[in-house]
């Protein structure tokens, strides 16, 4: 009954933080390619869809066909409006809330379980003593810590970040699933783990870092074996009597690893081969930086989840140097693993044990400390090319899991046993629970987060909230640079705009930047910026291909038609109209082209063109330039036209 009214509040708290996302928009990072713009999602659920979900292991350079029938269902069951998008990961993160709370209590379990022993002799027909107290307050409060950490905000706010929740859900149900099978109580296991494997794959379906499941499963194990090298000699009980032996581990263990490995190389596959893009390296930067981005990379996570300030969307890559929050984060790291072992020893002198329960101790933190680097490992960029995206809130969100996990073993539950053969002192809490001070003090720091949170979460309205947000802390952020000056060039103020695209080219020199800026100067028209855009746009001139939407080329067909390079001007025009990524109107791109063509020479095809634009456009402005050229054209037909 406590554990149902924990789940509830802990549902409330997280409706409580995230139901502004209801009313926030699409981000045009990575959401559109998910959403309203990937092909086989945008009409929602069909087989036709769900068929290219599952055979089209390119899109997006992810394969995820669990994730991408989510946003199907969506859809189809409520509209391509960004709201529901939001609403449904806001639900989705509030169920991971309640089965990781689920998860603590089964742990705390099974792991008295295994360690109950008083060092009297008692026969395996005996009833066990009762539990003294229980974690659920202390689950409660540490998940609750999880739940509404900022660290969250990314992972929840941002509709592309729901394969990170889905494979969450998908791995902690997995790990339920486990629990419940390692045990063997008639034919009750085999269900069991049939819903282990099925979790297991959906999570791989749902994004490919799944792959770490087996090593979570030893993790889990080694907190529930964490204490059975401390049980005293004439203890003739014999907890392991309703688990499986050796070979069944092995068996399934061996099982997790090949699917583990079958998953992370279609991973491989497919971020190398991305589709609509040229093939990518595997280790396109060299081990050295890959090793020392990945050592910045966590200690900044362990710094930002003690201190929780500079949370933004999209951190860079380590630019040649060790941040300072980097060095502390990992210190912060090294104090905390002491602590902890601290804590065992105190524990064990308290209850005059032996040292066995020191390597137990060791044991639980090595546990605890493998889930964290496991969920982690596949995203810090060690084994692959992608290390500029190496630190990521959102690649955090099943690693923190190892923070309430430790807290309720070490803490709350006296080290993972009810190891304490004193009788508790008078008014003083029994094993298992929790003083009322400590209690409070945890409320207090959740009641922190949460206040600390409900800011970066609001931020995640618009693109413009939330890059103006991470120039605030990074002004050098190249992607926030360019998403916010082609925002501002959107709204009309393409100076301030141009500057903010100039400046992201100067930090890092992209391609789709290299199109924006383009475009920007395009739109401007000044005298100056024409020579400006056939610079920027030299690569695209050899290479067309290059740039996937056309903003490029179309900014370089117009410069080349002020010049007067009529052959050049068509060419770039035509290839922009065909650009297969372009998702905003050709009408101004066609208009462009039936100018050069006639200048060209080829006057019956620019006639069609000028012809199209006058009754297909659906552009007044563009349909009345048409027709004011079609007039023109009857008196003389040959003349030079001038755009």
């Amino acid at each position: 009954m406590l554990v149902a009214a924990a789940s509830i509040l802990l549902v409330v708290l997280v409706w409580a933080l995230f139901r502004q996302t209801g009313d926030f928009e699409f981000l045009r990072l990575d959401d559109h390619d998910y959403t309203y713009r990937c092909a086989f999602v945008k009409d929602g659920l069909s087989w036709a869809n769900v068929r290219e979900a599952f055979t089209n292991v390119r899109h997006g350079g992810i394969w995820m066909p669990a994730t991408y029938i989510s946003y199907m269902c969506d859809i189809t069951l409520f509209g391509p409006g960004a709201g529901t998008h939001h609403l449904v990961n806001v639900a989705i993160h509030a169920l991971n809330a309640v089965l990781l709370l689920w998860l603590l209590v089964v742990l705390w379990g099974r792991a008295q379980d295994l360690g109950e022993s008083d060092g009297r002799a008692r026969s395996p027909s005996a009833p066990r003593p009762p539990r003294r107290g229980g974690p659920t307050i202390d689950a409660f409060l540490l998940t609750a810590l999880w739940a509404v950490h900022p660290q969250r905000a990314e992972a929840v706010a941002w509709i592309a970040s729901r394969k990170e929740l889905l494979c969450a859900t998908f791995i902690l149900g997995g790990l339920l699933c486990w629990l419940r099978a390692r045990r063997r109580e008639r034919w009750g296991w085999i269900p069991a783990i049939v819903a282990t494997y099925t979790c297991f794959i959906l999570a791989c379906m749902s994004k490919p870092t799944a792959m770490c499941f087996p090593f979570l499963v030893l993790a889990v194990e080694g907190i529930l074996h964490s204490t059975a090298g401390t049980r005293q000699p004439n203890d003739i009980r014999q907890p392991t009597a309703t688990s499986h032996h050796f070979p069944f581990y092995t068996l399934h263990f061996t099982l997790f690893l090949f699917l583990a490995v079958a998953t992370g190389a279609l991973a491989v596959y497919s971020q190398t081969h991305p589709e609509g893009h040229a093939v990518r390296e595997l280790f396109s930067a060299s081990l050295p930086w890959r090793i020392l981005n990945a050592a910045v990379a966590v200690g900044l996570y362990v710094f930002q989840m003690v201190v929780p300030v500079g949370i933004h969307l999209d951190y860079r890559a380590v630019p040649g140097g060790w941040p300072v929050q980097g060095a502390l984060g990992l210190g912060v790291l090294t104090v905390l693993a002491a602590g902890a072992w601290w804590w065992c020893r105190r524990i064990r002198r308290r209850a005059e044990q032996d040292q066995a329960f020191d390597r137990a101790g060791l044991f639980l933190m090595g546990a605890v400390i493998l889930w964290f680097f496991a969920a982690l490992a596949p995203t810090l960029g060690i084994f692959g090319s992608f290390g500029e995206h190496a630190r990521a809130d959102r690649f955090l969100y099943l690693p923190a899991m190892a923070l309430p996990i430790a807290g309720v073993l070490l803490y709350g539950a006296r080290g993972a046993r009810a190891i304490s053969v004193r009788p508790p002192r008078r008014g003083g809490p029994t094993a298992g629970t929790t003083g009322i001070l400590p209690v409070a003090g945890l409320a207090a720091i959740v009641a922190v987060f949460f206040a600390v949170a409900y800011p970066v979460v609001t931020s995640y309205r618009t693109d413009m909230t939330a890059f103006t947000r991470t120039l605030a802390v990074d002004p050098d952020n190249w992607r926030a640079l360019a998403h916010v000056g082609e925002a501002k060039c959107a709204a009309g103020e393409l100076d301030e705009g141009i500057d903010m695209l100039r400046k992201s080219r100067t930090v890092l020199a992209r391609n789709a930047t290299d199109g924006k800026l383009a475009y920007a100067l395009m739109r401007r028209g000044r005298a100056d910026d024409w020579g400006e855009i056939t610079n920027v746009c030299a690569a695209v001139a050899s290479d067309p291909s290059r740039d996937a939407r056309g903003q490029a080329l179309e900014a370089l067909g117009t410069a080349e038609l002020v010049g007067r390079d009529w052959h050049s001007a068509a060419l770039h025009l035509l290839l922009s109209i065909q650009a297969p990524g372009r998702h905003y109107s050709s009408a101004d791109a066609i208009l462009k082209l039936a100018f050069a063509q006639h200048n060209g020479g080829r006057r019956a095809e620019a006639r069609k063109l000028f012809e199209w634009v006058r009754d297909s456009s659906g552009r007044e402005d563009l349909a009345k330039r048409a027709r004011e050229v079609l007039s023109v054209l009857e008196y003389s037909p040959r003349g030079m036209l001038f755009w």
